[in-house]
């Protein structure tokens, strides 16, 4: 009982945002034909830092859209490219752990602010159209503290399986406790937050490909 007040307190504390913190926000910017993409302000209130320092990591989901813009007609979708990015607390170092899957880099930074410095670098990302017309870039960032993996561990935990751990994989008691952990926080309802952003509209012609520059 007592692990899960602790759960509890933890949300409520997450909640609450310092008075005058920067509000988060995403921003697409198109230079020489290449968008850029900018996130910033995502731990300026506090309560992602919180949860990774409870070890629940952080996943940033971004996924860039190119579009064709037609007067008097529906948009036309042309391509898109996702990528993610993870960030998590590691508690034995007490610092703060960022890897990129587009370059499957991992970097460590010794505070938060740090963390946050380097999710804020701008992603360039090479995705051009192709053929003449008028074209706009959105983009989606999808904040959240659990996994695709996470969710399917709780839903297995609902249903009475430990999963690993009845199996002789894992330890059936941690399984509990950590299926009883997420269970208790998502009642209470993790945080998570969506961004959009679009950019100006752009005529291009080039070959259409997609990829990221690391920052």
């Amino acid at each position: 009982m007592r692990s899960g007040l602790a759960v509890l307190a933890l949300l409520g504390a997450a909640a609450a945002s310092p008075a005058g913190a920067q509000s988060p926000a995403l921003t697409v910017i198109v230079q020489n034909g290449v968008p850029r993409i900018q996130a910033t302000a995502l731990l300026a209130d506090g309560r992602f830092v919180g949860l990774m320092r409870s070890g629940f990591p952080l996943r940033l989901h971004y996924r860039l859209e190119l579009w064709r813009s037609r007067s008097g007609w529906f948009d036309q979708f042309v391509t898109d490219f996702p990528w993610d990015a993870v960030a998590r607390h590691d508690p034995l170092a007490d610092d703060f752990v960022l890897i990129r899957s587009e370059s499957r880099r991992v970097a460590r930074y010794g505070t938060a602010d740090d963390l946050e410095r380097a999710i804020e670098i701008p992603y360039r990302v090479t995705m051009k159209p192709n053929g003449s017309g008028n074209f706009y870039f959105l983009c989606r960032l999808d904040v959240t503290t659990l996994n695709d993996t996470d969710l399917e561990e709780l839903t297995r935990y609902l249903k009475g399986d430990v999963g690993p751990a009845v199996s002789g994989g894992g330890n059936v008691g941690r399984a509990l406790s950590r299926g009883a952990q997420r269970l208790l926080v998502r009642i209470a309802g993790l945080p998570r937050l969506t961004l959009e952003a679009r950019s100006e509209t752009l005529t291009q012609s080039a070959s259409s490909a997609a990829s990221t520059s690391p920052p």
